[in-house]
Formats: C-alpha cells, structure tokens, sequence
C-alpha cells in the first residue's frame, strides 16, 4: 500500500468511525442516521440521482444530526409525545449547528446545504429557514422523507408498513413533496424497502466514500478529522471539552520521553483522540451525574472502552487503535475495567502511557462531581495515577504531583506570558530486568533539551491548552507529522 493508498484508507477509517459514533450517540434512535442513509440513497437512485449525488446524500444522511450532540441528548435519551418548549428550541436550531459541523469536514463541504435544509418541509412550515416546494434542494427533500420513516420504524412500538404508508400519504404536500412521496410509496408497495443490514451499510459506505474523496488525502485532512471526531465525543459531556486532544499531546510527549518508535507515536497521537469513542453510548445524565453512581449507571462507564474498542476493530484501517480504547482504564493493581488486567505484563504498554496521560487530564480538569485540581501542588504527597511502565514490576515510572506534575509559565511568539502545563516524569531506582522494556538515563529522569543553545531540562515537556496546539512554546516544539 503507497502512502497515498494509506492515507486516503485512514481518512476513510475515520470517516467510518464517525458515521459510527452518530450511531451510538443517539439514545432510543441508535443507528437512525444509519437507517436513514439506506433509504435515502435508495430513493435517490429510483429519481435517477447520478451515483457522486447518492454518495453526498449517503454522508449527509448520517451526519445530519452532528449539531444535536452536546446540544439535546435529552430529546433522544428521555423521549416524550411532546417536547418541552426549551427543548424545541435547542432541537430547532441543530440544522445550522450540524452545518457549521460539517463544513469543517475536508473534502465533505459540499454536504452543507443537504444538512442545513432537512428539516424544510413542502408547505413553507418546516425550519430553519422556512423554505418552500421546489425552493428546497431535491437531496434535502430526500433526508427529509427518510429521517420521517426511519423515526417511525423506531417508535415505541415501531408502526408497521401499512402504517407508515398512511402517514407518508398524508404528508405528501405538507411535510413532503409530491415526486419524492410518491417515489417512497411505490418502493413500499411493491415490497422494496429492505430492513437495516449493518453489513450492507458498510460497503455502501466505502463505495460512498469512492465518490465523495479526492485521490489524494493528505496527513493534514485526517489531523482535521481526527480533532472534529475527538470535538464530537467531547461535546457530549460539558466538562470534557478538550480532553481527547489534551491526552493525544500528552501520549506523544511521553512517548517521546520513552523514545518510542515512530510508529508508537503516531498510534498514541491518533489513539489519544479516539479513547473515548465509547462514551457517546453512555447517558448523558450518567456523565453529568454529580452524586455518587449505582452499580447500573457505574456499568455505563466501565463498558465505554469496550464499547470504543468494538467500533475501531470492526474498521480495518482503525484497527491498530483498538488496544489503547480497550485498555485504557486497566490499573496496575488489577482494580481497572473491562477486564481487571494488572501489571506491565498484561497491560499493553500503549494502554499504560494513555492511562497515566488520561488520569492526569481527569484530574487536573472540572467534572460533574468535583472542581479541578488545579495544579501539581494540588495534589503534592497523593500520587496521581501510578503507573509503572515497566514489564517487572518493580520501581517504574511515576506520574503524579507529589512526583513531580508540575503548572508552569512561558512565552508566546509574541513575548506575552501564558500557562501551559508541564509534567515531569521520573523512572525508578531498578533496572528492567525484561528484553524490551523501558530504559531510563542512569539519572533516574528523562531529559529533553529545551530551545536549541540552552541547556537540557530535567523531564518537562510542556503540553499546550487547546488554543495553543502543538505550540509548546518556551520548549522544543514536538514536530510531530503523523505518517498516515
């Protein structure tokens, strides 16, 4: 496989886990956007839509409702005859939101006006713009109709086929136009809509994804994807802003402490971000949950590596991130979950750096249940996650304030002072006794050299907020380009 061929895979892979994660995220209507992507791409080819305009529906079908995650998991998760008035409001606005969303998507700009408008219904009374018949582009028209018929099909009980026949008659020129109702009612009538196949979508996806890429996919449009994922599954959860791309600078800058390969590099950068992908199945009300957990609510949490590592093995070009979505939550001691692994033996030692990098963001940033630990000094004499990353299980690598996680400051290009987080990570006093595990300066720290003409600083590597990716300013900057 060439570099090209590769690259244009990974993107692909994402593009795949995506689509996944707006399947797990919507509650009661788990793979809604799954359905409706079928059945949309099935009524485009009956109006004789050319198979690059099937392919954009195919994606717009599934990331039409981006802009209700973070924004009204309620309407999915607590499902009621009517919606709350405030409740209404935040769904009516998740067309523009789902826009915003997919227009930051590289090379899937085009799907913006599909998205925007598929909620626009014949009569002028839909939103958000109010528009009217043909004035609605006939893709939109399409998502329309089969978001409908998908919704009914996962009713509480679900309506049979006679019974979403008689809704769809009723609709045509109100909620839909007269071309694309009748369109469905033909394929319904003579026995042609087929149910959900997960097998199925998938190769419909991959031949998708044929139509709608370029030949060429660079390293930059996947980093793109990567963080829109990551901003995706972060957004569920108010306090987790950030979090997967903090862990994902972290993962590297251990790894580059350890002199890890570049291979390991690029896996814990993509890994860093796609941790978490399980937690879009948790409810909302267990993430934001300020009180201690039941043991049901408390199984939410513990099947979300699990359940991550399920969506990035089933995706060929992913699959070498499924150990550290699995693992991640394992403990040394062999108190961690899924599947109370213990010690670096059993552990994966991709699944141990992200486990520390993890820890240290959880701690250091706002829950639910507790105010951040706002700095090193915070948490001086407990440690704050304990993590020999070592194969004998002796001495290892300690992270944590008492060991040293400090907050420092630095300077921007512009001279202006800034916080940026540092963390210094010191390795035990015995050596490894295994072949491969992990070898520390005779020092007992691990050294990177600040700016070129100073000298070297014990330990620290300094990982920027957010707003400051890959600027580690003060520091040498980590010129980290992922080989995918």
């Amino acid at each position: 496989m060439t570099g090209t061929e590769s690259g244009r895979a990974f993107y692909a892979g994402l593009l795949e886990a995506l689509t996944e994660v707006m399947g797990s995220a919507k509650g009661y209507l788990r793979d809604h956007g799954l359905m409706v992507a079928m059945l949309s791409t099935q009524i485009g080819m009956e109006m004789g839509l050319s198979r690059a305009e099937r392919s954009e529906l195919f994606f717009a079908s599934v990331l039409a409702d981006m802009g209700m995650v973070g924004l009204a998991e309620d309407a999915w998760e607590n499902p009621v005859p009517e919606l709350p008035p405030d409740v209404r409001v935040r769904v009516d606005m998740h067309p523009v939101r789902s826009e915003e969303r997919v227009r930051q998507i590289p090379h899937l700009e085009v799907l913006a006006s599909l998205v925007h408008h598929h909620h626009e219904w014949w009569d002028g009374s839909g939103y958000p713009d109010g528009l009217d018949g043909d004035a609605i582009p006939l893709g939109a028209q399409i998502l329309r109709i089969s978001d409908t018929i998908a919704a009914l099909r996962q009713e509480r009980p679900p309506l049979s086929s006679e019974d979403i026949i008689e809704v769809i008659e009723q609709g045509i020129g109100v909620e839909f136009g007269p071309e694309v109702g009748e369109t469905y009612l033909s394929l319904a009538r003579g026995g042609d809509i087929p149910g959900y196949e997960p097998s199925a979508f998938r190769h419909k996806l991959l031949r998708s994804a044929e139509h709608v890429l370029p030949g060429e996919v660079s390293p930059l449009s996947s980093d793109q994807l990567l963080g829109i994922v990551s901003n995706l599954i972060d957004a569920k959860d108010p306090y987790t802003g950030g979090h997967s791309q903090r862990v994902a600078m972290l993962v590297v800058a251990v790894a580059y402490q350890l002199g890890l390969d570049d291979l390991m590099k690029a896996t814990l950068w993509a890994g860093g971000y796609l941790h978490d992908l399980g937690k879009l199945a948790v409810p909302l009300r267990v993430l934001t949950k300020t009180t201690r957990l039941t043991e049901e609510e408390f199984a939410y949490i513990q099947a979300h590596p699990a359940d991550g590592a399920e969506i990035l093995e089933s995706i060929p070009s992913l699959q070498h991130l499924t150990t550290g979505a699995r693992y991640h939550r394992e403990r040394w001691d062999g108190s961690g979950y899924p599947e109370g692994l213990s010690s670096g033996v059993r552990i994966p030692m991709i699944a141990q750096i992200m486990a520390v990098c993890d820890a240290y963001d959880a701690m250091t940033s706002d829950r639910a249940y507790r105010r951040a630990r706002a700095s090193g000094r915070d948490l001086r004499g407990r440690s704050l996650f304990r993590c020999p990353l070592r194969s004998d299980g002796l001495g290892g690598l300690f992270v944590g304030a008492g060991r040293g996680v400090l907050i420092g400051a630095s300077r921007d290009a512009g001279g202006h002072r800034s916080r940026a987080r540092e963390t210094r990570v010191f390795s035990g006093s015995r050596a490894p006794a295994a072949p491969g595990a992990c070898h520390a300066p005779s020092s007992g720290r691990l050294l990177v050299r600040r700016n070129k003409g100073t000298s070297p600083t014990p330990g620290r590597i300094a990982v920027p907020k957010p707003s400051r990716a890959r600027h580690l300013s003060g520091f040498e900057r980590i010129r980290y380009r992922p080989p995918y």
